[in-house]
């Protein structure tokens, strides 16, 4: 039996007469093997179809060298082939593997049918990729004379004109690629965001096919229980609806993801079905989980984990934190240790020590004297707040202090050689600094000679003025400030207690300040004013 009639074959030819004229000598060069190519069919007799194959193939290599939008080239996987379901404007590659010459290039019509020339019309619409795949391979594997495995890609995806109503920023239809999943389907429509939980039904999200079919998706089961079933490809024809949320429920707590906020409530869904849905942290106590009831006014305590108790509309859960739970946090450890950096801790329970060790222990350029403890200072207690106002009243100076620690990022230094290592119990976000051995101390400000001096135990800041000159004229000297700096952190210290790597400031007298910033200025500005007078005076 012929698989062309001489009518179709002429007709053919002509097609490829101009299919030549736009590829070349490619095709033409194509043209002189359609004997050896026509006899790889079953009963082919015509010259004609392979013809047209060397033009079709032309425009294939044309395709590939020039991509065109809405390609899908031969390696792509971001299509799921299971999930994907071939529709009209889905155009395919076919190829002999052991004969390269066999090419076909087949594009899917609004029937879900592809047309392949020398095999004729397949049906392959609303079926998946890779069930689409099998079914071309068998209907050419059974019209060649010798096996081959058939090659077969999706060059080219549909596109999908789907429309949106209900919750959405923007109802309507849109053109999209029928790549397109439902999720990145209705942000395009809403502005490229989600509609808010608590005003959109995401868990009910209806998809009314072409036929009138209709199905539910949910699409916070997507988000956080990864279920791809609940993200499918949109199809054309797709009519999506977007249902406002009716029945919801509050969640608060010890919850991580998605954050506390009102959600989507199905109708039967009972507590553990709904907390399925949500990252819980490791703090939560699912055996103790309160449900409260605004209609009735009550409150329950349910084992929330593998409940059967079934939610009602605006019911209120809240998972607690175990009790006596101690966290896992963190510190860090900087300056002369093996290994700087952050380390976990268990609150109320790891020491100085502990984390020194874990940090590989101090280098022996550590001044173990000088380590310390940098503590970040919490909001005060009620009882502080609340006093600084009566402070100010009789002691206005210690109720600015109180003041200024309530409202600034302030931290305390805690010495370890004070309290030992072992016994300093670190609290989340600690610091501990390892200084290195120092045999100075550094003077600056207001005295003869600014610089570095050799440290001397016992001697206090008047001994290092004296070694650098003595004070200058401008000195405040009874105002010496002496500091120590820990990392970023800086601790001012008694002028008598002067320590290797110490800091000492000597700041210029008030008078001075008053002296060089405000009276010098102002006689400088006066002198130039009476001088100019002077000048214009002169020149009538």
């Amino acid at each position: 039996m012929k698989l062309w009639h001489p009518r179709c074959a002429a007709a053919l030819f002509s097609a490829f007469a101009l299919a030549a004229c736009a590829y070349g000598q490619s095709a033409l060069s194509t043209a002189t093997d359609s004997k050896r190519i026509t006899s790889m069919y079953k009963g082919s007799e015509s010259s004609a179809s392979s013809t047209m194959m060397g033009g079709l193939g032309g425009a294939l290599d044309n395709m590939f060298a020039h991509p065109q939008p809405g390609m899908v080239l031969p390696d792509d996987n971001s299509i799921d082939e299971n999930e994907y379901l071939i529709g009209a404007g889905d155009v395919f590659f076919i190829t002999a593997v052991e004969s390269p010459s066999i090419r076909y290039n087949a594009a899917v019509d609004q029937n879900g049918k592809a047309y392949i020339q020398n095999i004729g019309l397949i049906d392959i619409g609303k079926v998946s990729y890779a069930e689409a795949k099998k079914i071309i391979s068998k209907h050419i594997s059974n019209k060649l004379k010798n096996p081959s495995e058939i090659y077969v890609a999706l060059v080219q995806t549909k596109k999908a004109i789907v429309s949106f109503t209900g919750q959405i920023n923007a109802p309507g239809s849109y053109e999209l690629p029928g790549s397109t999943r439902l999720l990145d389907a209705v942000k395009a429509a809403n502005g490229n965001e989600l509609p808010l939980a608590s005003d959109a039904d995401l868990r009910r999200v209806q998809c009314i096919g072409s036929n009138d079919s209709v199905v539910y998706y949910d699409l916070l089961a997507y988000l956080y229980k990864g279920d791809a079933s609940q993200n499918p490809y949109v199809y054309p024809g797709d009519r999506i609806r977007i249902n406002p949320t009716t029945d919801k429920v509050f969640i608060s707590g010890a919850v991580k993801s998605p954050p506390s906020g009102y959600y989507p409530l199905k109708k039967g869904e009972t507590i553990g079905e709904f907390l399925s849905m949500f990252t819980l942290d490791n703090t939560a106590d699912l055996d103790a989980v309160i449900v409260y009831q605004p209609t009735d006014n009550t409150k329950k305590t349910i084992s929330g984990s593998k409940s059967d108790y079934a939610l009602n509309d605006l019911d209120a859960i809240t998972v607690p934190v175990k009790r006596n739970y101690s966290g896992i946090y963190t510190a860090s450890i900087a300056g002369e240790i093996a290994s700087p950096g952050h380390y976990p801790i268990v609150e109320n329970s790891t020491t100085a020590r502990q984390l020194i060790d874990m940090a590989g222990g101090v280098k022996p350029s550590a001044f173990l004297d000088q380590a310390v403890v940098i503590r970040p200072l919490r909001t005060l207690p009620d009882r502080f707040n609340g006093s600084a106002a009566q402070m100010s009243v009789v002691r206005p100076e210690r109720g600015s202090a109180v003041a200024v620690a309530s409202a600034s990022r302030d931290y305390a230094v805690i010495r370890l050689i004070l309290y030992n290592a072992d016994n300093v119990i670190l609290e989340p976000q600690d610091q501990i600094i390892i200084p290195k051995k120092d045999s100075f101390v550094y003077i600056s400000g207001s005295v003869r000679s600014p610089g570095a001096y050799l440290f001397l135990p016992g001697k206090d800041s008047r001994y290092y003025v004296t070694q650098a000159g003595g004070f200058s004229g401008n000195a405040d000297k009874s105002n010496v400030q002496v500091f120590l700096k820990y990392g970023d952190a800086v601790q001012g210290i008694e002028p008598r207690c002067v320590e290797p790597g110490s800091i000492i400031v000597v700041p210029a007298s008030v008078q001075n300040k008053f002296l060089t910033q405000v009276l010098l200025p102002i006689i400088s500005t006066l002198a130039t004013t009476i001088g100019v007078g002077l000048a214009i005076y002169n020149s009538r």
